[in-house]
């Protein structure tokens, strides 16, 4: 007998290709955004008669079914996004409707997944709403809670040993049966899959990823550039810093520790900008308008993590000060702001930016060992991670790879929204294994479901779920 299951907020179909790989069959599928919804039906043509768009549309065609499973809406609940939770008027009753879709068919199992950021949001408030509204349904819930309240933290890929770091936050529930303390799979037991297995050569990708993937002639003049410095520093004298290097922090003098440049005189900003050439009338905001975009901002006092670095950057170039060279200072302020910046997370590594996952971000340009890749950001293009060594952004091919999705899967046609999807897709590994653990740590008590207690998982083959009737 075949466990079914229904997806709900379905995307690129992470939750389906992992369930579907047990031998369990789909028998609804839900999701709201159309691209999505015509390229799952390709994806998975068997159900195509089966998926549909909103759930709150169309929750009363859900069917009685064994496990529901979803990713449902991220963005309210990610601190990258709004941080508005339930008083979303758009996608916040979500979970709503999936509470009338449990109480109504009632499946034995629960698979949920969320941001990060799910188990703080709101003070906690909206993570104790869902396990109390789950729990009143009569379910037992456990979550990937942190560490400091008992829970054994987010779930990444890399924690199972895929190169890709992507912490999520999963919900798992069981009707009327007590899950364990910790039903979710063991971390850092695998060792990390080199990352080389999941990038292609170059001469692999199609013409469309070529182009999609080349950099700009900006993007490999400031990768460049940084690179000249770093390689110029002398290692046994000069110490690549933890923190952000801000380069507009260079000889920089307006005032940060007590009070900010929008909070200074007139006449103290044209003291501290003395290096610039000044017209003999300037206005305050004129001069402002001088100082690097972070220190303009209408403040009487910067918040302490900004001072922190302020001063920390300051220090390192006083102290290193004779190792920049005015010529690379002054071609360092022919790029963007954002892209004054950098970010050395390779300490006692080989000072090569190419060698290592790259990112520019508002932070600055970021800089990882080539291990793993870092989370896919479902909010801008511009933040897809770059790959050093092959000197090119990172592919969609790659992406779909590196979430445990077959590389014929049918993406969104434009890049800014395969990398969206991607950043909102669940990986596919991670729920196999988060089903594996739930399934083989549980059982069933007599007459809690039509499912019989005596469960048993092949875990060996991975293939299928035999249920003893």
């Amino acid at each position: 007998m075949s466990l079914s299951f229904v997806d709900i907020c379905a995307g690129l179909g992470g939750f389906h290709e992992a369930l579907s790989s047990f031998g369990f069959e789909c028998v609804f599928t839900s999701e709201i955004n159309e691209e999505l919804r015509e390229n799952y039906k390709k994806n998975f043509p068997s159900v195509a008669h089966l998926t549909y768009g909103d759930i709150r549309e169309f929750k009363k065609l859900v069917p009685k079914h064994d496990i529901l499973c979803a990713g449902f809406p991220c963005q309210p609940f990610s601190k990258s996004g709004l941080q508005r939770g339930f008083n979303d008027p758009t996608e916040g009753t979500i979970f709503h409707e999936i509470l009338d879709i449990l109480e109504r068919c009632k499946p034995t199992y629960i698979f949920l997944e969320n941001v990060g950021n799910f188990e703080r949001h709101d003070s906690g408030r909206t993570w104790e709403v869902v396990k109390a509204r789950l729990e009143k349904l009569g379910y037992s819930v456990r979550g990937t809670t942190h560490v400091g309240t008992g829970g054994s933290g987010l779930l990444s890929p890399h924690h199972l040993g895929f190169p890709h770091c992507r912490e999520r936050f999963f919900i798992v529930g069981l009707l009327g049966a007590e899950l364990p303390p910790d039903p979710f799979p063991a971390r850092n037991v695998q060792p990390l899959i080199p990352l080389e297995k999941y990038i292609k050569l170059n001469t692999e990708l199609s013409k469309q990823e070529k182009q999609e993937t080349a950099l700009s002639q900006q993007q490999k003049d400031c990768i460049s550039h940084w690179n000249q410095l770093i390689k110029s520093l002398p290692e046994k004298l000069v110490a690549l810093p933890s923190f952000p290097i801000w380069g507009d922090e260079f000889e920089a003098t307006y005032p940060f520790e007590n009070y900010t440049p929008y909070a200074a005189t007139t006449k103290e900003l044209r003291a501290c900008l003395s290096g610039h050439p000044l017209k003999r009338r300037m206005r305050k905001d004129e001069l402002l308008a001088l100082l690097p975009s972070y220190a303009q901002t209408p403040q009487l006092h910067f918040p302490e993590w900004k001072i922190k670095f302020l001063r920390q950057n300051r220090e390192w170039f006083n102290k290193y000060s004779k190792f920049f060279t005015k010529e690379w200072l002054d071609a360092l302020k022919q790029f963007p702001p954002s892209l004054r910046k950098l970010e050395w997370n390779c300490q006692g590594e080989s000072r090569n930016l190419w060698k290592y996952v790259l990112q520019f971000r508002p932070s600055g340009l970021r800089v990882k060992r080539y291990s793993s890749i870092p989370s896919l950001v479902a909010m801008t293009e511009t933040q897809i991670p770059i790959l050093g060594p092959k000197k090119r952004f990172l592919s969609r091919t790659e992406g779909l790879l590196l979430l445990g999705l077959p590389e014929r899967h049918i993406l969104p046609e434009r890049r800014e929204r395969a990398f969206k999807a991607l950043g909102n897709g669940v990986h596919v590994e991670v729920v196999k294994a988060i089903v594996e653990s739930v399934l083989s740590s549980t059982t069933l008590s007599d007459g809690t479901s039509k499912l019989n207690k005596n469960l048993i998982l092949d875990i060996g083959s991975k293939q299928s779920l035999k249920i003893a009737s």
